[in-house]
């Protein structure tokens, strides 16, 4: 993995597989932070998708919960993961 500066020669630009379009390499430091950020959030919410499913669609297969109970169960899942994803807008500097 290689990485150029956007003042830096042609051949440099060209080669390499990230451009800074800024003199600031702490913009890196800050994209891994939110990349690991982002990979835990998006287990969380794999975690939470898969518990909920796991647990409420037997029941509801069953005829345990009424198919009411069951939207609004999967809408509520629905709004957990996206309030969790929204957590990711947060700035942390």
């Amino acid at each position: 993995m290689s990485l150029s500066f956007a003042d830096a020669t042609d051949l440099a630009n060209n080669s390499s597989d990230f451009l800074l379009l800024n003199d600031e390499p702490e913009v890196l430091v800050k994209a891994r932070r939110l990349a690991k950020r982002t990979h835990t959030n998006l287990m969380q919410n794999f975690a939470w998708a898969a518990g909920y499913n796991f647990i409420a669609v037997p029941f509801a297969a069953v005829g345990l919960i009424p198919p009411w109970g069951a939207a609004i169960g999967m809408s509520l899942s629905s709004l957990v993961v996206v309030v969790n994803a929204l957590r990711l807008q947060r700035v942390d500097d």
